[in-house]
């Protein structure tokens, strides 16, 4: 059951840990003005898509003509992290009616995911906390966006400056973060080295964007086996 006191803790706090993602956001929205995309189209992206990762690939490959199909390709490679997020999720909500589906996809986010799955294995997952907490998330990533982009008309007009201040280099301390809310101890270490392998050996070798999918599929395939053979 969603109580507004869960929804409203869940809200606050997550503010903090929303807030790491606020020099990211204002990096993207500098990047989305170097391309070229409004204020407007800069906001609509985040809103509907709010996903910093695949947001970047997709600017990355942003020209005229767009190519539509290996930009959807490469979102897609870059956000199926949240395939498995959403599973570790599904046997901790048995019962969610569907029309609630689509809002706890959407909040599904790295930070709220982290925190709140982190309570379900401890038997204390509330929905009304992980609600609040996503939408909290998606309110600063949309409001750091927009003011990356406004930035990028006057003080952040410099690109060099961007990188100087080390804006570039945010989404990847949030991600290392978030793994380090999820690490378990010596069991996690072997199937984190297997897929950190796999990842750098399909960079190397293939290019592109494949070796978040390789990565993540060998280093869970490892560790499924594993369990498998110990059980």
């Amino acid at each position: 059951m969603i109580t507004w006191q869960s929804f409203r803790a869940g809200a606050v706090r997550m503010i903090v840990p929303g807030l790491a993602s606020l020099p990211f956001g204002i990096g993207f929205g500098v990047a989305a003005a170097q391309k070229g995309l409004s204020t407007f189209e800069t906001v609509l992206m985040s809103v509907s898509v709010m996903a910093g990762t695949s947001q970047m690939v997709a600017l990355d490959m942003w020209a005229q003509p767009l190519p539509l199909v290996a930009l959807a390709v490469s979102v897609f490679v870059a956000n199926l992290r949240y395939f498995v997020m959403g599973a570790a999720l599904q046997p901790y909500l048995p019962r969610l009616p569907w029309w609630l589906h689509p809002i706890v996809w959407y909040t599904t986010v790295d930070q709220n995911w982290a925190i709140n799955v982190e309570e379900a294995r401890r038997g204390r997952l509330d929905l009304g906390k992980f609600l609040g907490g996503g939408l909290v998330t998606a309110s600063i990533w949309a409001g750091s966006t927009l003011i990356g982009r406004i930035a990028a008309s006057g003080v952040l007009s410099d690109a060099s400056l961007v990188r100087r201040l080390g804006l570039d280099f945010v989404g990847v301390a949030v991600f290392v973060v978030v793994a380090a809310l999820l690490f378990r101890g010596r069991r996690d270490l072997a199937p984190w080295a297997v897929a950190i392998g796999a990842a750098l050996a399909a960079r190397t070798l293939l290019g592109g964007n494949w070796y978040i999918v390789i990565g993540g599929m060998a280093g869970g395939l490892f560790g499924a086996l594993r369990d498998v053979r110990q059980s």
